[in-house]
């Protein structure tokens, strides 16, 4: 078995603007490529995560390493496949267990689920995500909150619409609250006791949308050559040449082709095509199983068996296979399925080919390879006499009158055409899209990929087509250079169509086509055309063409005489050599760049940057080329307007380019470049720390080393040091332009640096410089080191004899040394003599009173169960203390915190710790906590509180314990319920079983006081919203409560409305009927705030929808609504749900049937105009809108049409695609019938031993003539 390489892989965030189905994710890796990526440590603090990547791209193995990880550290942590998960998924755990989960959930840990991969299931059964997704969500519910859930797919197979919505409806979170412990405000004494500290509480920061998506980020170079090495290749850059020759060099840049590529050149020495690399790896794994097999089968025997087991596997679904004598019966039974004694099956499952056993099931290790061969069984059986016959069928169906090709064996269309020609020339001529799908298309004939390309190009442009938005990068695979004359014919022939220049500048890009260098100039030159269009063609004229093309292309932008896009520039930064001739055509675009927008991800800084290195990289020592660009972008900084008049001499326009510029300074530093002590350079080096001052951190994107290397070379670190003085004198700061002390310029941050090797220089100067306000400063600058260094005795001999002879340095030094008390200083110094010997004092007073309170408890216990002189219900010192010194520092996210009493054992010992325990727990009994349905101020925190809940926690963890409570105890108990910070305290739904009745009516009653003093423009809620999201076992009660409530009264917000409607429908509160006579009462009640008459009709619709979609209808045509759109944009985003309010996640979705969605989404689309939609991608970061829910909203009701499967949707989505009111709708909607009839004409899943039959019939059928 292959040891793990170490690669730190890293991740790209797909924002949310560009989540869309109509956007291809492939298109939009030139800029999300340049973007900040992201690593392990940071997605581990996301609550929910997507992370998608093509196939190989080692997905499934960092989830993985990632389960196994968190479980070492100490964490709960689990990996299970989707298509393993059902109702109680027991036995779905690859990596945790059942019993792991079972403890976890009964606890109150958090934990991480990994659950791979959306793509495999869909293979099995296109709806069969969502099953799977709804069953895990059933198991967890009640700790949803506590749980990290990672979901992995291809891209492909993510539909961000419909997916990111059953996400959220499913699997929702909510940010978690804290409040940071121990802050009174006070001096730790009597006092303390008893304040309460300001219920300050922040919000966990999820900002991204949830789910976060990431794109698994390929393998750069650099991974490439460390992966090599660690498998064994001598040399890698020998290997990576290869790589390039044979341009394979994005195959190498998955880590499973990058395995199977490394094989192949240990084995042969060189490298062939992926079919011969993937084919090669296989004979290698089955010929190595059948040499350890001692002649219990032979390479032949196991190629029949892997191949007739892929088979099997495709036909039936099931991805597991069973080891002789062990597993589930759900698996694939391997000793059934072959013909060959137990112990060669053993042999062939314990080959390469498979997967580690885990509880005696193995699967095939990479998909890819089990579609190849299944495959090559299919090719084996097609040449037999009538074989073709006998599976034709399972190739090829019709669905509704349309030919497809089922998605059960779709998978191996990709390899069949490349073995059998009848099957690709039906398949280039129906589905030609199938060829780049997967598979080996580069390895097909010049003329069929010349053929295929042509076909390829002519469907991506069809607006009905399926290949709108297919993975460009697929095509491009296809690229060589037999193919150049070709490409050039159909870059003409589509000069005018962005979507298909886009996909032949991938090509060319790829393929190295240099012939087709100029009509790509044409295309980035024009502004007509697209932006994506125009990126890969800067793109493949930097990297193909020769240097005078890029020079030229580069040249026409500039003389446009319109702004130039960022992005494109970004292009030419990053792709463009960087040399005499580029530098100033760079300069020169920057002036002419459009206006930069906050948030905007362009990749300029980035490639800046780049363009940067590559000029360090390719400039003799002298480095002027370097310096000229570094001081022209400087000129740029130093443009006004600026920053801030006098204080920050950085433009407001082009700060952004501080990162390159300071980059530039480094590269000079780092050279040893004399120009670096130019003014140029010194005037950027002192520029950043006030930039820094005045805009934060935030206004550079890379980590510099400037703070270390400028007091590395000491002409540099001086000279800054000079510099920085002489500008000081210069600003108006400087009092009648003097500087004779450095620390008015010290304060801010610069660059430069003095330590004690610096002494003797900086004392020099005192001798040597020729003005007087030089030489005080220069002694000021030698006497603060001095004092820091600790006032060395030589030293300050150095000292006075550097200013003997000179009277007023001597009268400095005199005064540096013994200060004349002048009254402001003497303050300063008094009030931090006073501070640091307070500060002392009350640290050994505090070590002293420590030790002494340690040792009076551990001397009398008995002082900590019963404190003397301390009144009933209040709180003593000791207990306070010893609470503070439980709870620690930081932050607080429950507030039964002081609960863990055996952290007093170590100091205090045992007596002591259960006398606080037992404490805590008679605490909670006297005091009293404040309620706000009595009139109380809740808004502080009492540590009394914080105590007695401390005493709850502990009290309840026992058995019986809370069984055994009077009824008192019971009302006194339930008071602390509603102070818990996040959700309800662990042991309440215990306790609301023991004491339904009690809890409830408490319940109620803070219920009807928070819904009688919620404002009408807002949600005061808590409790509403703590049911929700942490007490589903409170739901079915409070919601027949609340239900009745509303029928007799109107909901106080908005917000209250769907926090009570969620509940009802989640709590099963009412019937269909009773709510939809509710609906109609509130609808004809005129008293009904006009706010919440779109959720009612929501409500309407979602429980009795063929008359309330009538109702709907006739309301918006008579004209009485004042504002007809919102009115609409209310009623869908109440219907389906928006980023802010999930109450639909729980409907009773009876509108869910496809004449109601098909009526629905037209009447959406009538009243929300799609010409109305807002455009966030490419656009930066921003707030959804209440227009963003709606439009996203209305999209789904189409969605979750596409979403029911049968006759029924397909007519109606057919019925869409004739009569939206919008065009290219209507080419969206031919495109999804298709997919709606592939899907619903697919294969069922055969049982494994009709499966292993109809092999063996196959199999026994006799050869071709």
């Amino acid at each position: 078995m292959n040891s793990a390489v170490p690669l730190q892989r890293r991740f790209t965030p797909v924002p949310l603007a560009y989540l869309k189905d109509d956007i291809p994710l492939d298109e939009l890796w030139p800029s999300l490529s340049r973007s900040t990526r992201k690593a392990w440590p940071t997605l581990l603090e996301q609550y929910r995560v997507v992370i998608l990547a093509d196939a190989g791209a080692g997905k499934t193995y960092e989830l993985k390493a990632k389960a196994e990880e968190l479980i070492g550290s100490g964490r709960a942590s689990f990996f299970l496949k989707l298509e393993d998960i059902d109702d109680s998924f027991g036995t779905s755990f690859e990596i945790g267990s059942a019993k792991a989960f079972d403890q976890w959930l009964a606890g109150n840990d958090e934990a991480w689920f990994f659950l791979d991969s959306v793509d495999e299931i869909r293979l099995a059964e296109p709806r069969a995500f969502e099953r799977a997704v709804e069953a895990f969500a059933a198991r967890l519910q009640g700790a949803l909150q506590r749980a990290h859930i990672y979901i992995s797919s291809r891209p492909y197979a993510w539909r961000p619409t419909l997916d990111q919505s059953l996400i959220n409806e499913v699997l929702p979170y909510t940010a978690s609250r804290s409040e940071a412990v121990g802050d009174t405000g006070e001096d730790e004494d009597e006092s303390a006791v008893d304040s309460a500290f300001d219920q300050e509480v922040d919000e966990d920061e999820q900002s991204e949308p949830s789910p976060q998506v990431y794109l698994l980020a390929p393998l750069e170079d650099a991974d490439i050559g460390t992966f090599a090495r660690h498998r064994g290749v001598a040399d890698a850059n020998a290997f990576h040449e290869a790589l390039e020759r044979g341009s394979l060099l994005a195959l190498a840049r998955s880590p499973f082709d990058l395995q199977d590529l490394i094989s192949a050149w240990l084995t042969d020495g060189e490298l062939g095509s992926r079919l011969s690399v993937l084919q090669g790896s296989v004979r290698r794994l089955l010929a190595q199983a059948a040499e350890a097999s001692a002649g219990g089968f032979d390479e032949v025997e196991a190629m029949a068996a892997v191949q007739r087991l892929a088979v099997i596997a495709t036909f039936t679904g099931l991805s597991n296979i069973r080891m002789p004598g062990k597993g589930s019966t759900g698996a694939l039974g391997a000793a059934q399925a072959l013909d060959l004694e137990e112990e060669a099956v053993e042999g062939v499952l314990g080959s390469g080919v498979f997967s580690d056993p885990i509880f005696g099931e193995v699967r095939f290790r990479h998909r890819e390879v089990r579609e190849l061969l299944s495959a090559e069984w299919t090719t084996s059986q097609l040449a037999r006499r009538g074989g073709r016959e006998e599976i034709r069928p399972h190739l090829f169906k019709t669905s509704y009158g349309v030919a497809i090709t089922p998605p059960r064996t779709r998978p191996l269309m990709p390899w069949l055409i490349l073995f059998d020609a009848p099957i690709r020339d039906r398949i280039l001529a129906t589905n030609p899209e199938i060829a780049i799908e997967g598979g080996d298309a580069a390895s097909l004939p010049p003329d069929i990929r010349q053929s295929l390309l042509t076909t390829l190009l002519e469907r991506v442009v069809e607006p009905t087509s399926d290949l709108r938005g297919l993975d460009n990068s697929e095509i491009a695979k296809i690229a060589h250079r037999d193919l150049e004359p070709s490409v050039k014919a159909l870059i003409e022939r589509y000069r005018d169509n962005d979507e298909a220049l886009f996909v032949l500048g991938r090509l060319v890009w790829q393929g190295e086509l240099a012939g087709c260098v100029s009509q790509m100039s044409a295309v980035a030159a024009d502004p007509q055309r697209g932006l994506y269009a125009r990126l890969v063609a800067i793109r493949a004229v930097a990297t193909v063409g020769l240097i005078d093309d890029i020079h030229e292309l580069w040249r026409s932008f500039n003389v446009g005489g319109e702004p130039l896009p960022r992005r494109l520039l970004a292009e030419f930064a990053e792709y463009a050599p960087a040399d005499a001739v580029t530098v100033p055509l760079l300069l020169e675009s920057i002036g002419l760049l459009e206006p930069r927008k906050e948030f905007e991800v362009s990749g300029l800084t980035q490639a800046l940057n780049q363009f940067i290195e590559r000029a360090a990289l390719a400039e003799p020592p002298g480095r002027a080329l370097l310096f000229s660009l570094t001081k022209a972008l400087g000129e740029f900084l130093a443009r006004e307007p600026h920053v801030e008049r006098f204080e920050c001499s950085v433009s407001e326009t082009y700060q952004w380019l501080m990162s390159p510029t300071l980059y530039g300074v480094e590269q000079l530093i780092l050279a040893r470049s004399l120009a670096a002590l130019d003014e140029a350079c010194l005037a950027i080096l002192a520029a950043l720390p006030a930039l820094r001052f005045w805009r934060g951190d935030d206004i550079d994107d890379r980590k510099t080393k400037i703070h270390e290397i400028v007091p590395a070379w000491p002409e540099v670190n001086d000279a800054l040091f000079w510099y920085t003085a002489q500008q000081y004198r210069q600003s108006k700061r400087a009092e009648d332009g003097r500087l004779v002390d450095d620390w008015p310029i010290t304060f801010i941050g610069h660059f430069w640096s003095f330590d004690a090797t610096s002494f003797a220089r900086t004392l020099g100067w005192v001798r040597s410089k020729e003005a007087a306000d030089d030489r005080q400063l220069a002694l000021a600058r030698s006497f603060t080191t001095f004092v820091e260094a600790g006032r060395p005795a030589d030293w300050l001999e150095e000292l006075r004899a550097a200013v003997a002879g000179d009277a007023a340095l001597s009268e400095t030094l005199a005064l540096k040394l013994d200060p004349p008390p002048s009254q402001e200083s003497e303050r300063i110094k008094r009030m931090d003599q006073k501070y640091k010997r307070d500060r002392k004092k009350r640290k050994e007073e505090e070590e002293k009173d420590r030790a002494l309170f340690v040792a009076d408890l551990r001397a009398d216990p008995g002082k900590v169960r019963n404190p003397p002189g301390v009144g009933r219900g209040k709180l003593s010192t000791i207990h306070y203390h010893l609470l503070r010194m439980i709870e620690g520092s930081g932050m607080r996210r429950s507030r039964a915190q002081g609960a863990n009493w055996s952290a007093l054992i170590l100091e205090f010992g045992e007596e002591v710790a259960t006398a606080y325990r037992d404490a805590a727990v008679a605490f909670w009994r006297t005091f009293k906590p404040a309620l706000r349905s009595e009139g109380a101020d809740t808004s502080g925190i009492p540590y009394a509180l914080i105590f007695a809940m401390a005493g709850l926690d502990i009290e309840f963890a026992g058995d019986g314990a809370i069984a055994a409570l009077t009824k008192a105890q019971v009302r006194r108990a339930l008071r602390y319920v509603p102070w818990e910070l996040n959700g309800f305290p662990r042991w309440f739904e215990a306790f609301y079983r023991q004491w339904p009745t009690e809890s409830l009516d408490f319940l109620w009653s803070e219920i009807l006081w928070e819904l009688a003093h919620t404002p009408a423009e807002g949600s005061f809620s808590h409790i509403l919203s703590d049911i929700i999201y942490h007490g589903p076992w409170l739901q079915e009660e409070v919601a027949t409560k609340l239900f009745a409530w509303l029928s007799v009264q109107h909901a106080p917000s908005v917000g209250a409305l769907s926090y009570m409607r969620t509940i009802i429908l989640k709590g099963q509160g009412a019937t269909a009927a009773q709510i939809a006579a509710l609906a109609r009462s509130k609808i004809n009640d005129a008293t009904t705030p006009a706010d919440q008459r779109p959720i009612w009709y929501a409500l309407w619709v979602d429980s009795e929808p063929a008359p309330a979609i009538r109702a709907l209808d006739a309301l918006f045509a008579s004209g009485t609504l004042d504002d007809r759109r919102r009115f609409a944009m209310t009623f869908v985003v109440a219907l389906l749900g928006g980023r802010s309010d999930h109450s639909p996640t729980h409907m009773l979705g009876l509108f869910r049937k496809p004449s109601h969605l098909k009526d629905l989404y037209l009447m959406m689309h009538r009243e929300i105009p799609a010409g109305d939609d807002i455009e966030r991608a490419g656009k930066g970061v921003y707030s959804p809108t209440m227009q963003d829910d709606a439009q996203n909203a209305r999209e789904r009701l189409f969605a979750l049409l596409d979403r029911i499967p049968g006759a029924l949707s397909y007519h109606a989505i057919r019925d869409l695609a004739a009569t939206h009111p919008v065009p290219r709708y209507r080419e969206y909607m031919h495109v999804a019938a298709h997919r709606h009839a592939v899907n619903d004409g697919d294969l069922a899943a055969w049982e494994a031993s009709a499966a292993a039959a109809f092999t063996r019939k196959l199999e026994a059928l006799p050869g071709a003539d």
